[in-house]
Order: C-alpha cells, then structure tokens, then sequence
C-alpha cells in the first residue's frame, strides 16, 4: 500500500513536470508500461502508444522548425529533427524529468535502458494526444523542445554521416556503405555491431542501440581516421 502511495505521488510529480494531467490515468500507466512486464502481468504496454507518440512528436518537431527558421533547408531541418528526436535525446529529457522510476519492467530487468526510456517518452507523447487531443500534445512538445538548446538556437552541424560521405567524394572517393554484421540482446534491448567500408581502404565498425546510431558511431570513427589520414 506504501509504495502504491508513493508511485502515486511520483505520477504526480512527474505530471506537474510535464505541464499535463491525465484524465484517463489507465494512459499513462499503459505508456509507462515495458513489453517484458505487461509479458509477466497480462497487462497492456506501451508499443502502440510509442508508435503513436513517434509521429507526434516529429510533427510538431517539423513544424516548430517549419516555422521557426524560414531560411533552413529541407535537409538542414532534417538534420536538426533528428538530433532534437533521438534516442539519446529522449532519454536525457526522461532523467531529467524523473520518467525512469516510473517505468514498469519485468523482474528480469533492474533498470531501463536509455532506449527504453526513449520509448516510453514518445509512448508518454501519444498518450497526451491520446487523453487530451492536439493542442494539449502540441504544448507537451512544445515545452520537451523548449529544454533543448538547439531548439532556441540552433549551430548547424552535419551529421557523421553526412561529413564522411561529403569528404569522400569531395576527394572523388566512393560514399560509404554500411552493412549490419551482429545483433546481440533480447528484441526489447537489442545491440547492432554496424560495419562501414569507403574508397581508399577506409573501414569503421562500431556498436549502438539501433542501427542508425550504429551507422553513426561508425562514420564518426571513420571521420577521425580520414582526418589523421589527411594529416
């Protein structure tokens, strides 16, 4: 009954931190709620919410950039999206705002992985459209921006990806290609070894929580060693 009490009172908390409060409480608990400890209780989780909260919050993303900042390029806004939307992003917002206690895990698992704090963060966004419609998942967004820096002003910086291939075919070097070569972990906290091989013998391999922040740690490798090449 205690600890009943006091997730209680961390639900609250967490509420007040976001700048909503839920009328349906079922919503919120369903997106705090991981696939390994709905598998053990028989309860809902949070997959469809995520999967809902995803296009949430990269609308509104795309069109706070829209508006904000008439003058950037597709592809400069696509950039800056992907850096405000990530994993790593999301889950620094989910430590910062107490998200992490709250997550409900299976006893197999001691505590969330930054990628399943990432889900529940854009599973919790859904659930806000979900309980309280647009406006009211427009300014939870709006305010999950406002602690971004680059949101308020941002320094354009390309991606690894984006550098590596520039930088190679600039020295008429093939672009890069990426091949997936190892999977380790259970579906809910998968590991992706990512290999990069370029013109000129230039080869990377590196590890991360997706493919793409895989494919990233690869080229960002590859960079250094392009550039200590170069001299």
């Amino acid at each position: 009954m205690k600890n009943d009490k006091r997730r209680e009172e961390e639900l609250r908390a967490f509420q007040l931190k976001l700048g909503y409060e839920f009328k349906d409480a079922a919503l919120l608990t369903e997106a705090l709620t991981h696939s390994s400890y709905a598998n053990e209780n028989g309860s809902s989780y949070n997959e469809r919410l995520e999967f809902l909260g995803d296009a949430v919050l990269e609308l509104f993303t795309s069109e706070r950039l829209f508006s904000a900042y008439p003058d950037f390029s597709e592809g400069e806004m696509t950039r800056l999206r992907a850096r405000l939307v990530c994993k790593n992003s999301l889950n620094d917002w989910a430590s910062a705002n107490g998200l992490k206690p709250l997550i409900r895990l299976g006893k197999s698992i001691k505590t969330p992985t930054g990628s399943m704090a990432a889900d529940c963060v854009e599973a919790v966004f859904g659930a806000v459209f979900r309980d309280g419609g647009y406006e009211a998942a427009r300014g939870v967004v709006s305010r999950f921006l406002d602690t971004k820096e680059e949101a308020a002003a941002p320094v354009m910086e390309k991606d690894p990806k984006t550098e590596l291939q520039e930088l190679l075919q600039g020295s008429g070097e093939s672009a890069p290609v990426y091949k997936l070569l190892e999977r380790r972990g259970p579906e809910h906290a998968s590991s992706f070894k990512v290999g990069l091989t370029a013109g000129g013998g230039l080869s990377a391999e590196a590890w991360g929580p997706s493919i793409k922040e895989a494919e990233f740690a690869a080229a960002k490798i590859a960079l250094e060693k392009l550039r200590r090449r170069q001299g």
